[in-house]
């Protein structure tokens, strides 16, 4: 199971920035108040790394999203990768390629969704194990797929 670290904050207001983490939509989550060093540097209490199987030198991806106001972190595992998928913004369109994600194993970690041209052309961002994914077999269906106007899956772990 796949837990994400969210580290939620009013962008430009970083001073105090509640930290929670989420093991299910059905449980509360823990907060911790936490300070930014002068390096922009916060460290994540030693009760979330341990509820989340952090471990030193392991890589967290970091995602800003400007427009709630938020950063959040996630762990990083080995076959976790980035998929970045451009369609139609059409009524079903998402759903779609959902099905395609879903039907080829891709167990998803974080998602972001959002329309660049209304009507035209939407973004949806991925983050998720591959580990059970035929990686071949999704690029060919996303490929078919004629909504999708193009595709990237990236590797996180550097």
């Amino acid at each position: 199971m796949h837990l994400p670290v969210m580290v939620l904050a009013h962008v430009g207001l970083l001073a105090d920035l509640p930290v929670f983490i989420d093991k299910s939509p059905n449980i509360a989550m823990a907060a911790h108040n936490l300070k930014l060093d002068s390096k922009g540097r916060v460290i994540v209490p030693n009760a979330f790394r341990e509820a989340l199987g952090i471990k030193p030198g392991q890589n967290i991806e970091a995602h800003l999203d400007k427009d709630n106001g938020r950063i959040m972190l996630f762990p990083i595992e080995k076959a976790t990768k980035k998929l970045s998928i451009r369609f139609g913004d059409a009524p079903g369109s998402l759903a779609n390629v959902a099905h395609i994600l879903s039907r080829n194993k891709v167990d998803l970690i974080y998602t972001s969704s959002r329309s660049l041209k209304r009507g035209k052309e939407a973004e949806w961002e991925v983050i998720a194990d591959f580990s059970k994914t035929n990686i071949a077999r999704l690029k060919m269906e996303l490929g078919k797929e004629k909504g999708v106007k193009g595709f990237r899956l990236e590797r996180l772990e550097k």
